[in-house]
């Protein structure tokens, strides 16, 4: 029987169907409910909110709420739960910190797409034992938008994510051409939690259908990898790391290992989310788009 370990290290991912109970994302789904209510008013984007205007109505629609586990204690106890520390012990070792956290709100009807990306491209650390923590809070159907994951592509190159002389956050077109044809498309039952290496190229279909579909994510990392300067997980303070720590304790000797890394860089005049930068930049997003077959995770 192949271990945790082995199918990590092959795929680049690994899957736990009904991992967590479907009472608890019962609270979750009352928790993010109210946060959207809270919203309603909103018209631009603020420190938790993710506006974009919808491609269809051409009104405000919330694509994210922004850290997550800084506006809710139950986001920020969920990734401390057993059955996720149990897992990131095995795939990252005894020493695990939170980086960030993100609630991808990709609601029914369609949403803004997100092209085929490796998040090792927007914060590349001294080494690659970085991963991120997908939470399914609903059904994750073939017509709500599935993620999508390359198998194996961990492994390989760390591609360029830059248009226009510009970082952009996706891949060329030339490139996604050749992903999408051998992609697993990821589905599951709320509760259903993944876990995907930070290199693994990955995206999601949009969603056609008539439900919403709402993915928790967590990045988080080796306690001995340190974000490299010039990308998006800039330290901030010795106290933060430590505040930060899901398990074990945080390490003041980085380790440094032969990895690819491609800096984030240079940086568009505005600072902004994945969803703009893809939108104002991304070759594949425009493409995709006007084919109206987007991506987004």
């Amino acid at each position: 029987m192949t271990s945790l370990n082995e199918t990590y290290l092959e795929q680049g991912y690994v899957i736990f169907e009904n991992l967590l109970p479907l009472s608890l994302m019962e609270d979750l789904r009352s928790i993010v409910d109210n946060l959207v209510d809270n919203a309603a008013t909103l018209t631009a984007s603020d420190e938790i909110y993710e506006i974009l205007d919808d491609s269809n109505s051409g009104k405000p629609r919330i694509e994210r709420i922004k850290s997550p586990h800084k506006v809710h204690p139950l986001f920020n106890e969920l990734i401390r739960y057993p059955e996720i520390t149990d897992i990131l012990r095995t795939l990252l070792g005894p020493d695990v910190r939170l980086q960030n956290s993100k609630l991808n709100l990709k609601s029914q009807g369609g949403s803004a797409p997100v092209a085929w990306h490796q998040d090792w491209a927007f914060y590349p650390h001294t080494n690659d034992d970085v991963l991120a923590v997908g939470i399914m809070i609903d059904d994750m159907t073939e017509d709500n938008g599935p993620v999508l994951f390359a198998p194996g592509t961990h492994r390989g190159s760390v591609y360029d994510h830059t248009a226009n002389g510009f970082f952009c956050g996706a891949v060329s077109e030339k490139v996604a051409e050749t992903l999408t044809p051998k992609a697993e498309v990821i589905t599951g039952t709320a509760g259903t939690v993944t876990f995907h290496h930070a290199r693994l190229l990955h995206a999601s279909i949009a969603n056609s259908s008539i439900y919403p579909r709402r993915l928790l994510l967590y990045e988080v990392m080796a306690a001995d990898a340190w974000p490299l300067a010039g990308c998006s997980a800039f330290f901030e303070s010795w106290d933060s790391m430590n505040e930060r720590m899901v398990i074990g304790e945080q390490s003041s000797k980085p380790r440094l290992i032969n990895v690819p890394v491609r800096m984030p860089q240079p940086e568009p005049s505005k600072r902004t989310s994945i969803f703009q930068l893809q939108r104002e930049g991304s070759d594949q997003f425009i493409s995709t788009a006007k084919r109206h077959r987007g991506f987004n995770s």
